[in-house]
């Protein structure tokens, strides 16, 4: 039995810019378009980095009809409305230089629902203590009223990215959006006396001399704008990766066809180059009725809990989008190729044990996915049940940093045994550029302008 795991690698490996930085560059992009230029292409999504990244676009351009990639003119000023209004994505954007990777975006979410988490207890604290809070906000290095709360600025300014803040100028006294401002690194906008720290109006309720703090609506407010931000990536899978056509069909880059395939990606890349397969998308599938999974693995703090901040959540999102697949333990064709392996076994034939063989491709191994990374090696524990691991690696780097994420989820007498037995083992990915004899095409100079 053959079975093939995928995750982000894989896609990156066929030159299909599905990078975290490819999809912020993409947005970026479609936010600063001069609508006077009309439609966009392939060129002016990715173009700014042509040079950073001209090994990898070389090959994109060459393998797919990227010409036919365009965005019209009505689509980019709907997607720009779409932007400015999802505090997610300004608050990704404005972290872009300490976010390189999909499991790092994970991480600021928990990051921003930590900051909230403070926040809401803090005014829990000031409304059990006073009835009242102030509706200004000061850096903990300030004096302030005695029911006011302090932040640290980091968190303030969080705060502000995701809405749950505002910016008040003082001179107008208009409540603004801090991204208007924000043009300047943390430390010199904190120097700007010209704004204040006032909470966002929607999520008070106000009663005479009582006062209520909207946690729920603040929850809610936050998990429908990062809906909306995974409808802004999924519209980008659809429209800029899914449609890329291949100018040529692809051989078989692997000397198997899988029986099962696991996926982690959001696209069905191996069934539209390759051969049909059964395929579970285990974060969920992209498409018109997508069912995409983006979140943290776990609330790690009570407090998130308290607030019930769940929908943030990879198992919570699996279970209402019907993506909590069955793994290896629960999958019929798995289990019955261990119970022929098994000696003694009614429908074992002697001397025909087959491997169960697992070929990983483009999977970080993180532990945010820790849980399918134990089960798959669950096996082998008493008897040698014939479960043989491969994991693909692109350079000596990823691979140090996939054993180092195994002997941290594993432990190294698990890795040390599996791979002394020769029951895991580590290579090369396949180059599908060059088993497909494919060359680089020289890139068009894109202007910075």
């Amino acid at each position: 039995m053959n079975i093939l795991i995928v995750g982000n690698g894989f896609d990156l490996s066929h030159y299909l810019p599905t990078k975290y930085d490819h999809f912020m560059v993409a947005m970026d992009a479609i936010e600063n378009w001069d609508e006077t230029k009309g439609d966009m292409g392939f060129d002016d999504l990715f173009g700014s980095l042509y040079e950073k990244e001209d090994y990898f676009f070389s090959y994109t351009k060459s393998m797919y009809k990227t010409d036919e990639i365009k965005i019209s003119f009505s689509e980019i000023k709907k997607l720009k409305k779409q932007l400015k209004e999802n505090v997610w994505y300004r608050y990704f954007k404005f972290y872009r230089s300490k976010t390189d990777t999909w499991i790092d975006l994970e991480q600021k979410i928990e990051e921003a629902l930590e900051c909230c988490a403070i926040f809401f207890k803090k005014i829990d604290v000031k409304i059990e203590e006073n009835s009242k809070i102030s509706y200004l906000f000061k850096r903990l290095d300030e004096r302030g009223e005695s029911n006011s709360i302090k932040l640290h600025n980091r968190e303030i300014h969080i705060l502000f990215l995701l809405g749950i803040l505002c910016g008040k100028n003082l001179v107008s006294s208009t409540p603004i959006h801090i991204w208007e401002n924000v043009d300047k690194n943390d430390s010199e906008y904190y120097k700007n006396e010209r704004y204040r720290n006032i909470i966002n109006n929607d999520f008070i309720d106000e009663n005479g001399s009582y006062m209520l703090y909207k946690v729920d609506s603040a929850v809610n407010f936050l998990n429908n704008k990062m809906k909306d931000f995974i409808l802004l990536f999924n519209l980008y899978l659809v429209e800029f990766i899914s449609k890329l056509e291949k100018k040529n069909s692809f051989k078989n880059i692997l000397d198997f066809r899988p029986d099962i395939i696991y996926s982690f990606n959001y696209t069905d890349t191996y069934r539209n180059f390759y051969y049909e397969a059964d395929v579970d998308f285990l974060h969920g599938r992209c498409g018109y009725s997508q069912n995409i999974v983006l979140g943290v693995s776990d609330l790690k703090d009570e407090r998130l809990k308290k607030i019930k901040a769940f929908g943030f959540t990879k198992y919570h999102q699996k279970l209402m989008n019907m993506t909590d697949y069955q793994f290896f333990r629960e999958n019929k064709k798995i289990e019955r190729a261990l119970i022929e392996n098994r000696v003694g076994s009614p429908i074992r034939k002697v001397n025909q044990q087959k491997n169960i063989r697992v070929v990983i491709w483009g999977h970080s191994l993180n532990i945010s996915d820790e849980s399918y990374i134990e089960e798959i090696f669950s096996f082998n524990k008493v008897n040698d049940e014939f479960v043989r691991v491969t994991v693909l690696y692109f350079n000596d780097r990823a691979k140090f940093d996939l054993l180092a994420n195994l002997l941290e989820i594993l432990g190294k007498e698990k890795v040390e045994n599996w791979m002394k037995k020769g029951w895991l083992k580590f290579e090369e990915n396949p180059d599908i550029a060059k088993l497909n004899g494919i060359e680089p095409v020289e890139l068009p100079k894109i202007s910075a302008s």
